[in-house]
């Protein structure tokens, strides 16, 4: 039940721009719960004062504006820290490259199969990331590499496609047919409809396959010694 109103108070943010009052009236849930769930989906600056011209609460309004400047404040200083760290990063070594990838590979790739491996995200530019790194480090063929995506029967299949394709900068013979995912309630969220599925970059190699884990047995083994 609270899933099916979240759901619902976030599309009324979104598609009828409503205040937390308008909302919670319609809704009956607390602007506590309402504060927690559309934490990232405040009104514009314009829809605010739009609202305000229409005899909105003086508080209502004030509100809204404090949730849009605190907004922009968080978003200024991640601003902050990124160019900070980009900055800081951009010298990295291959080296650098190698560990990451490995301690990557750790947390997300799959250690099931001993015939393959498999790196599976919805961030492109990680499923990028494995792709360069699996080619420059392990030397396995980017022409090798099949992709298999799960997508959602709410999406444009042939548009995602077309958009992992162009990410990955693969061609669609190294594609297999995509999985197409029942839509449920309980593991499917409202922003979620915006992103473009998940994507798993395959490896078929046995050999690879224990070549990978063992230099990440051989990461955990150095970086862990003397903790």
């Amino acid at each position: 039940m609270n899933h099916k109103l979240k759901q619902k108070a976030i599309e009324l943010r979104i598609k009828h721009e409503l205040s937390y009052s308008a909302i919670k009236n319609k809704l009956g849930v607390p602007k506590s719960t309402l504060s927690n769930w559309l934490i990232n989906f405040p009104l514009s600056k314009e829809r605010v004062l739009e609202l305000k011209r229409k005899a909105w609460k003086k508080n209502e309004a004030k509100y809204e504006l404090y949730r849009i400047t605190m907004r922009e404040k968080k978003e200024k200083r991640e601003e902050e820290y990124y160019n900070k760290y980009k900055n800081k990063l951009s010298n990295f070594s291959q080296n650098s490259y190698f560990i990451a990838g490995l301690a990557l590979y750790l947390a997300e790739g799959s250690k099931r199969s001993s015939a393959k491996l498999v790196f599976t995200n919805t961030n492109s530019k990680l499923v990028i990331f494995f792709i360069y790194w699996i080619n420059k480090f392990f030397k396995f063929p980017k022409e090798k590499i099949r992709i298999f995506l799960q997508l959602y029967p709410n999406m444009d299949i042939e548009k995602e496609l077309f958009f992992w394709e162009k990410e990955l900068k693969l061609p669609r013979q190294q594609f297999y047919k995509p999985f197409i995912r029942k839509l449920l309630p309980s593991s499917f969220s409202y922003r979620e409809s915006f992103h473009h599925g998940t994507c798993a970059a395959i490896v078929m190699s046995a050999e690879k396959h224990r070549e990978v884990l063992m230099a990440c047995k051989a990461f955990l083994d150095v970086s862990t010694s003397g903790m």
